[in-house]
């Protein structure tokens, strides 16, 4: 059947037919009607407007691509889902990232890199122990009794000898000689010391000088200023003539170069003469406390050194060196038991154990003779390098 007011088309046996009419108004809508079979027609079907007929492709290409990007790039929580989860550790990962070595594939720009994540974790090191390093150095040392004014002024008891002032001049000359950087002065009265320090310019650090009085400055200690500097300045009491105390220095130089220190004490033991009788007591009393401030000086961990006119031999050597560090710059035996250096001198060097000794020297006759009674005795010193820690180290 057609429907009321429809147009009736021919026959089309085997396909749908569509039939176009119009209800109400011209224009007002269209109205589909298929056939379903030979004899009816499905319900009418309104068609839609033509603006979504224009947008509905546009919808669905937009549709696609939302879908396509949650396939092909899924959410950062989809990483770690069941079943495809990334591991993690509790470490902290650094924020330094190490340079990329010759072939190492580059990442592209814009690749997603993964980060470890996890708790952070503070590693506390300890620190290590900082200390202060002192370069090894050498220097020369050396010894000599110059020979007291008293001797050969008018009227002294060594006849033969030039004048003091003469012989000072001769002195310096052979200490410069040796290349002395330090030196222990014996019977160095107050006219050879102002002779001395005239002759030098300055250039000689002189301990103690005058600063204890006349008696004092017969024994005194003298450095090169452009090589040592005094940080520290003392004198002990040693028995004399008669048991009488003398003052005897002992002075802290510090090494201008490394800032190394050591010690330096100078002796002068009492001889026996005629004048001042026999004197081996007070020797071996002026023994002992040499012995002592050996010991006192090498707590502070410095090198010790000790020169002098001691007016022994082995009887000097032997208690020295097996209750102290000390040991002879011309060798012998250390600590217990004794074996004395051959051809001992009453001229003595001593040094701390630690140290080297090497170029022992006695320089005596010709000009040595003119000058003195006595022989000049040197040797080079060699001082190891020191580390310190920082907290025990001076500023």
């Amino acid at each position: 059947m057609v429907p009321p007011g429809a147009r009736a088309e021919p026959r089309n046996y085997g396909r749908p037919r569509v039939g176009l009419v119009t209800r109400g108004r011209a224009g007002s809508g269209f109205v589909l009607w298929r056939r379903t079979s030979r004899r009816g027609y499905r319900a009418p079907v309104r068609k839609p407007p033509e603006l979504v007929l224009m947008l509905a492709p546009a919808l669905l290409v937009t549709a696609v691509v939302v879908a396509f990007g949650f396939v092909v790039a899924p959410s950062d929580d989809s990483e770690t889902a069941a079943g495809n989860r990334r591991p993690t550790t509790s470490a902290t990962i650094s924020t330094h990232e190490p340079e990329p070595t010759s072939g190492a594939a580059t990442p592209q720009a814009g690749a997603r890199t993964g980060k470890l994540t996890g708790p952070r974790v503070t590693l506390e090191l300890k620190p290590k122990p900082k200390f202060k390093v002192y370069d090894p150095y050498s220097f020369t040392i050396a010894t000599f009794n110059v020979l007291g004014h008293s001797h050969t002024k008018p009227g002294g008891n060594r006849k033969g000898y030039a004048s003091s002032a003469t012989r000072m001049g001769w002195a310096v000359g052979l200490i410069n000689g040796q290349s002395a950087d330090i030196v222990g002065l014996q019977e160095f009265q107050q006219p050879q010391f102002n002779n001395f320090v005239g002759r030098t310019g300055g250039a000689w650090g002189v301990w103690p000088g005058m600063a204890v009085g006349n008696l004092g400055v017969e024994n005194s200690i003298a450095w090169r200023k452009d090589v040592f500097t005094a940080v520290q300045t003392q004198t002990v009491g040693i028995p004399y003539f008669g048991g009488q105390e003398r003052r005897m220095p002992y002075v802290l130089l510090q090494h201008n170069a490394t800032g190394q220190r050591l010690w330096v004490a100078n002796f002068h033991n009492p001889a026996d003469t005629a004048d001042h009788g026999q004197n081996g007591g007070s020797r071996r009393a002026a023994t002992a406390r040499e012995i002592a401030l050996a010991n006192e000086l090498s707590a502070s961990g410095y090198p010790v050194f000790f020169t002098g006119d001691f007016n022994d031999r082995a009887d000097y050597f032997c208690p020295l060196t097996a209750n102290t560090t000390l040991k002879a710059a011309n060798g012998g035996s250390t600590g217990s038991g004794c074996a004395p250096p051959p051809r001992m001198q009453v001229d003595w060097i001593f040094g701390s154990d630690a140290v080297s000794f090497s170029g022992y020297r006695v320089i005596d006759g010709g000009l040595v003779n003119r000058t003195s009674d006595h022989p000049l005795v040197a040797a080079e010193v060699a001082i190891p390098g020191r580390k310190v820690p920082l907290e025990r180290a001076r500023d």
